[in-house]
């Protein structure tokens, strides 16, 4: 009686206060509203940009943008963020692909229509080496998207030593059983030039689709919210 009166209240709570975007420095994408550690269901909300505060015995995830609707592909159908739970007010809008040269580029506007930045994917021979997203933000140096294995991150020795790493790892796994590699999110450290501005990394598998740090003051949030919204982010 005591679980499932812990778990009526938990049903029963009102939804999480939503928090500025502009103060965001780690979000995921998702419904999850409360959850409670051991508990079986999260409570959920409206689909939207949330800020995850971990807790001893709940966990919440305050909305600071929603989507029009509250279904899982959305952010791939309509890649718009709204400021208020009514879809009203536009926050952020990502513009469909459009080839230039050898690149593909997608804006990102404001909820006046006006661009903010752009996100570009660059072709790469070698995906194992290079990744290939760039973001522009007008008055700020390109930051680039570069996986562990990228040798931006890694010199000759230092990507030796990460196929070995991956190697033991993966050997580990499968004698204790087996393989989760499968389901690990792919993590990408967002650089400009040698600062690093924010830390992404796919969560496929469960509510929350992407969690996001962002580790410095000067990047618009508007363009971190876009990175999570491009259809094909973060598989290469």
């Amino acid at each position: 009686m005591l679980v499932f009166g812990r778990r009526k209240a938990q049903e029963q709570e009102p939804p999480v206060p939503a928090v500025d975007w502009r103060d965001v420095r780690r979000f995921t994408i998702g419904r999850t509203e409360r959850s409670i550690v051991h508990g079986k269901k999260p409570q959920l909300g409206r689909l939207g940009v949330r800020v995850p505060r971990i807790g001893k015995e709940v966990h919440t995830y305050a909305p600071c943008a929603y989507f029009r609707t509250d279904l899982p592909s959305n952010p791939v159908d309509e890649p718009t963020l709204y400021e208020d739970v009514t879809a009203q007010r536009i926050l952020c809008a990502v513009d469909g692909p459009v080839d230039v040269g050898k690149e593909v580029h997608r804006s990102v506007r404001d909820g006046e229509g006006r661009i903010i930045g752009t996100i570009r994917r660059i072709p790469s021979k070698n995906r194992m080496v290079n990744h290939t997203w760039r973001l522009d933000q007008p008055g700020h140096p390109e930051v680039a998207g570069h996986s562990k294995w990228s040798l931006a991150n890694n010199g000759p020795k230092g990507l030796a030593l990460r196929g070995l790493e991956s190697t033991l790892n993966g050997v580990l796994e499968i004698a204790a059983g087996g393989d989760n590699r499968a389901s690990e999110g792919r993590t990408l450290e967002w650089k400009a030039e040698d600062d690093l501005v924010m830390v992404s990394k796919g969560i496929p598998g469960i509510e929350c689709s992407i969690d996001v740090s962002i580790k410095v003051g000067w990047l618009d949030r508007r363009l971190a919210f876009a990175i999570a919204m491009v259809p094909d982010f973060p598989t290469p």
